[in-house]
């Protein structure tokens, strides 16, 4: 999936190779052709500059631009200008396409708009937070990554005008390129010299992907399974950002208990994929580290599992899909025709997706026919599994998204069912009211049920951080770096920071009041609201 560091470094490159031209191939209409596509480059870097186009609240002051941003924003400004200059010498109409140098620029333009694309996915129509990861944008670092960044599209794109500079046939537009290209040069080493303390981590920054389920299909190449495994990842921390904030749909308790049971599924086919391919191992710590990750995945396997199980005698009225096994109704309620169907809402997305994510791993472990409803039957050979994953590192690194997501979506569960209210009931015998109106299965749930619920997603929470850890050691030791868990640990700071009522304070915009997880009494003492002690 598409990064800020890839977009910029497309971006960098489409640009020096449209310099590498021959300059006696470039006609004068292609002169004005290249000078307008680099116009339009320099237009794109003014649009990204800054706060203003990133942060919650969108501001057009001055002030709001670093020093660095500043001077590389006046530069592109003169840039323009001597770009109109030479223009207005060469006086030639411009060609539709000036061959393979104009098609560089276009497409250096498109992935310099794709930059903005990425980060706005992660902003609302009101530019509110949709995930967690738009918080690392608030930060003087950020804003220094980005200055940075840009500075080098900017020096490529003198490049560019030096090129048009040595065959323009008018020695003003010659004397206009050179200028252009020096108030380019000179802009990005004073913006580079400023954003020394540039977040480079960012580079790893990825496109937030609508929480809209991709199913897994028997037609699909087991090549790709690792990468729309790391998709499958971002829809879910998407979705569970959703659902800690009260955003678009509520998950309900049935939505729950099937996630839960979905993840631990997919946990424990992770770790068995894991111990296949170390049995493949020669001894050694790579084997014994493949050995220790499937442990932990295991160990979070067994957490969601008991947090599903914890739901068995929970009943969410708002979505009462998943329930206990009633009795027939009474003679007498069907000739007063009381009887009632449960209703049958379709499942959250972030249901669906989770046990998408499940059929991926048991794809790439039993082949790309299987489903969870068959008996798994022999893996795969593990040289197989590793071919399709890219080895040991990458697949440890595509598996570690997985915890990375499931922690988030364990924290957003307990505000979940906090939501869910006096919807929840329940028909546990030993929680039974001692006076029960006769027929009545149901009751509302006890206090003690509802903390069973928090504790046990409390549980995963900490076994999926362990299990996160541990693959990311594996991949190191893999040779696979993850540059993802920088932003990954950040953003789960981010989150853990609003469940102790902390300001987030953005590094340029104004301070705004944003939506965080508020942590109910009752949840954290046990007691019913307006109980005494």
């Amino acid at each position: 999936m598409t990064t800020l560091g890839e977009l910029f470094d497309v971006a960098v490159a489409e640009l020096r190779t449209a310099a590498e031209v021959p300059a006696e191939s470039i006609g004068p209409r292609e002169h004005v052709a290249l000078a307008e596509g680099v116009d339009l480059v320099l237009g794109q870097i003014r649009k990204g500059l800054g706060p203003r186009a990133y942060t919650p609240v969108p501001t057009t002051e001055e002030r709001a631009l670093t020093i660095g941003e500043r001077n590389l924003e006046g530069g592109l400004e003169l840039a323009s200008s001597w770009l109109a200059t030479a223009q207005g010498y060469l006086r030639a109409p411009a060609v539709v396409s000036a061959g393979p140098a104009d098609e560089r620029m276009a497409a250096a333009v498109r992935a310099l708009g794709a930059v903005r694309d990425t980060i706005g996915s992660h902003l609302g129509p009101d530019r509110e937070p949709l995930t967690p990861y738009a918080y690392l944008l608030r930060h003087q670092a950020a804003f220094d990554y980005l200055t940075h960044r840009y500075s080098e599209v900017a020096w490529a794109s003198g490049q560019v005008l030096h090129l048009l500079a040595q065959g323009a046939e008018h020695p003003g537009a010659i004397e206009a390129f050179e200028a252009a290209r020096t108030s380019l040069n000179q802009a990005s080493v004073h913006a580079r010299a400023s954003a020394r303390d540039a977040d480079h981590a960012l580079a790893a920054f990825p496109l937030a992907l609508a929480v809209e389920p991709v199913q897994a299909a028997a037609t699909d190449p087991t090549s790709a399974i690792t990468a729309r495994l790391e998709q499958d990842s971002e829809r879910l921390s998407r979705a569970a950002y959703g659902a800690l904030h009260n955003r678009e749909r509520r998950l309900g308790g049935s939505d729950l208990k099937q996630l839960s049971h979905w993840t631990a599924m997919a946990r424990i086919l992770s770790g068995q994929a894991l111990r296949h391919i170390a049995a493949d191992t020669p001894d050694g710590p790579l084997r014994a580290s493949l050995n220790e990750a499937a442990g932990t995945l295991r160990t979070s396997s067994r957490a969601w599992a008991a947090a599903a199980q914890e739901w068995s005698q929970v009943v969410d009225i708002g979505d009462p899909r998943e329930r206990p096994k009633l009795p027939p109704p009474g003679y007498e309620l069907v000739r007063k025709g009381q009887v009632t169907r449960f209703s049958a809402p379709d499942p959250h997305p972030a249901v669906v997706i989770s046990r998408t994510a499940c059929v991926r791993v048991g794809q790439l472990m039993f082949g790309a026919g299987w489903t969870p409803e068959q008996v798994p039957g022999a893996p795969r050979p593990a040289g197989d599994i590793l071919t399709d994953a890219g080895g040991a590192g990458r697949l440890t690194a595509s598996l570690y998204r997985l915890p990375a997501a499931g922690w988030q979506m364990a924290v957003a569960a307990p505000w979940a069912v906090r939501r869910a209210g006096a919807g929840l009931v329940t028909n546990a015998a030993k929680h039974r009211p001692a006076q029960l109106e006769p027929g009545r299965h149901f009751y509302p749930v006890h206090l003690r049920q509802v903390e069973a619920l928090t504790t046990a997603y409390t549980a995963v929470m900490s076994a999926e951080q362990s299990s996160a850890g541990k693959l990311l050691e594996v991949a190191l030791q893999a040779g696979t770096p993850v540059a993802r868990a920088v932003l990954d640990a950040s953003a789960h700071q981010t989150v853990a920071r609003e469940q102790k009522w902390a300001t987030t304070q953005p590094a340029q915009a104004p301070p705004r009041n944003l939506p965080r997880a508020h942590v109910p009494t009752e949840l954290l003492t046990g007691r019913r609201p307006g109980m005494r002690r």
